[in-house]
């Protein structure tokens, strides 16, 4: 039996939507609500014939030490941690359930977290288009799972016998203190393996309940988050968002290959946002790179730029220059405007030449567009190839300057 657990702070509405989808889509499971002191409480909700466990707390003890209650209580051997602003898609809970046998935390996609499990998915604006988007994920990318160091919480499976061995969520911070984080490390550390279903997705709405607290002035957000970094970072290292995905250390040194395609390439963090071509790392640059500041050594973006809609091509230059250390190697190859390469292709959306690089090095043409990206460029050519297509790449290698 899976034990559902869902600590609630208010958000009264959210509650009963996210419960609801719970008893439409999932099977074989009790519900278990931590209310930590919401005003008015939390009342038992109809869920047929499952058993549900109502937790009453008259003070907001956090998130953590909610999530250490109810799982106290369980009675399944299989417990799942429910943010209170998901809507679970029909059978995703169960799916993750069956993962199990081989990973020991499981977490699926979603439009709305930080890291690799955020995708990017089709609008949808009521549930049968969810479900319909669900759906499409679920045969797209059936069967891919993607072995991570970690899983963000919003919705999470683990045997109980997880908690038994490794303990408790970490309850030193309130309300929260990156406890989920901490515990897929402390289980990768105990040996166990973490996984993200890319074949799962759910919605998220996302830090509903933060908004709230913020608002009512319990809390200052940006300070939790800062806060919460911080003491994971004296876990497990200042790099620690950098250490999500295995592949992105080749010992000490980060190298990603952006819009990989099925053109891997070895020794490299290998990057798209399609997951079918099973890159490293699956990522839209246009929503920002889960890596931290001044923490990448190359990227790699060959036959990539030329994707990127125009508007938007200044914003990821400045993307990649942000994740580059001082002195970090970017290195491009981009169909030019000089030959018929840069407009015989329909997916090609922006234009790029040698010229280009000077909005991205020289400091008069940064200036008049507040360009914050700043390279040298230590190599630049024109290079023919296909001499019968007339179809030239511009080569640049730039070194970020910081």
């Amino acid at each position: 039996m899976i034990s559902v657990i869902i600590p609630i702070y208010n958000q009264h509405e959210l509650t009963k939507e996210c419960i609801e989808a719970v008893r439409l889509n999932t099977q074989d499971y009790e519900l278990i609500l931590v209310d930590n002191g919401s005003i008015p409480p939390i009342e038992k909700p109809y869920t047929g014939f499952v058993d549900v466990n109502l937790i009453r707390n008259e003070l907001n003890l956090g998130f953590p030490a909610a999530v250490n209650q109810g799982i106290r209580e369980a009675k399944g051997d299989v417990i799942c941690l429910l943010n209170n602003d998901v809507i679970v898609t029909p059978g995703a809970i169960n799916r993750l359930a069956e993962l199990l046998d081989e990973y020991a935390i499981v977490g699926p996609t979603t439009g709305y977290c930080a890291g690799v499990q955020k995708v990017s998915a089709p609008i949808y604006e009521n549930l049968n288009e969810l479900y319909g988007v669900a759906k499409q994920a679920a045969d797209t990318f059936a069967g891919i799972i993607d072995d991570v160091s970690f899983v963000i919480g919003f919705l999470m499976l683990f045997p109980k016998a997880l908690f038994d061995e490794i303990g408790e969520f970490d309850e030193s911070m309130w309300p929260c203190s990156g406890e989920e984080i901490d515990f897929c490390f402390r289980a990768k550390k105990a040996g166990h393996k973490v996984g993200v279903a890319r074949d799962v997705y759910v919605h998220h709405e996302g830090s509903q309940t933060f908004r709230q607290m913020q608002d009512d002035k319990q809390i200052d957000y940006g300070k939790i988050l800062i806060d919460c970094d911080r003491h994971i970072a004296e876990k497990w290292g200042k790099d620690f968002w950098n250490k999500q995905t295995s592949a992105f250390y080749v010992g000490d040194f980060i190298k990603l290959n952006l819009g990989c395609g099925y053109a891997h390439k070895e020794g490299y963090v290998n990057i798209d946002m399609r997951p079918e071509v099973k890159p490293d790392l699956v990522a839209d640059v246009l929503e920002g790179l889960p890596f931290a500041d001044n923490s990448v050594d190359e990227v790699r973006a060959y036959d990539f730029l030329e994707h990127i809609p125009l508007g938007e091509t200044i914003g990821v230059i400045t993307e990649i220059w942000r994740v580059l250390k001082p002195g970090g190697v970017f290195e491009s190859s981009t169909p030019s405007t000089e030959g018929r390469g840069a407009f015989a292709d329909p997916t090609h959306v922006s234009f790029w030449n040698r010229n280009s690089w000077l909005y991205y090095s020289n400091k008069e043409h940064r200036d008049l567009y507040g360009i914050k990206a700043n390279f040298t460029i230590t190599e630049i050519e024109d290079v023919v190839t296909n001499k019968t297509l007339n179809i030239i790449h511009t080569h640049v290698v730039g070194k970020a300057v910081k």
